[in-house]
């Protein structure tokens, strides 16, 4: 009997234990350094994944860790939308779906980091991987335009840049496919005219 009453307190005392814990989780306020740490480990587990799937062939991606990973930093965005970090927050998402090969979703977010943070240190990156997926994914020639644009209003692009995005407004009218036969076509006329002289 004393058994019985000796266990039955061990379970009160670890249930009370364990009911005090939720309370103080759920009255706990999430923090930015909170928020931060629980990305962190997030990206220490992606870390992790990706050194397995590169030492072992067979190693499956988790995509659940992915996704976490990106509730993770859309809720510190939510939470914290003024903080300096969202800026780092915004474009892990953008990375993380397009790593997972969900490109509208990437272009969305990559949208809400040009938008939000017009100076941020990838720009010309972004802009580009904007300008790509209008180009290649989703013709559309206003959205090319739109970001070509923007990529030819920054200072100091290099000149092979420029020439690239004007040479891309040029022939605005072409699909990507387009313009890659039409590129190989003057090559070949400029090769040609070459041998003649």
């Amino acid at each position: 009997m004393k058994k019985i009453v000796y266990i039955l307190s061990l379970l009160t005392i670890f249930t009370a234990c364990n009911s005090n814990e939720e309370v103080k989780t759920e009255t706990e306020e999430i923090t930015v350094d909170w928020m931060k740490a629980s990305i962190k480990e997030m990206d220490d587990s992606l870390q992790f994944m990706m050194k397995e799937a590169m030492n072992s062939p067979s190693f499956k991606m988790n995509k659940v860790a992915y996704h976490e990973a990106i509730n993770r930093n859309k809720e510190f965005y939510s939470l914290f939308p003024e903080n300096d970090y969202s800026e780092t927050a915004i474009g892990k998402v953008a990375g993380l779906y397009l790593q997972l090969n969900v490109e509208k979703e990437a272009v969305k977010w990559r949208d809400t980091l040009l938008m939000k943070y017009p100076n941020t240190k990838d720009k010309v990156g972004l802009l580009e991987l904007q300008m790509n997926y209008y180009d290649h994914n989703d013709y559309n020639p206003e959205k090319i335009k739109h970001y070509a644009d923007r990529l030819l209003a920054i200072e100091n692009l290099p000149e092979e840049k420029r020439e690239q995005y004007e040479f891309r407004l040029q022939h605005i009218d072409k699909t990507f496919e387009e313009l890659i036969d039409f590129q190989i076509k003057e090559n070949f006329e400029n090769i040609d005219i070459e041998k003649a002289q």
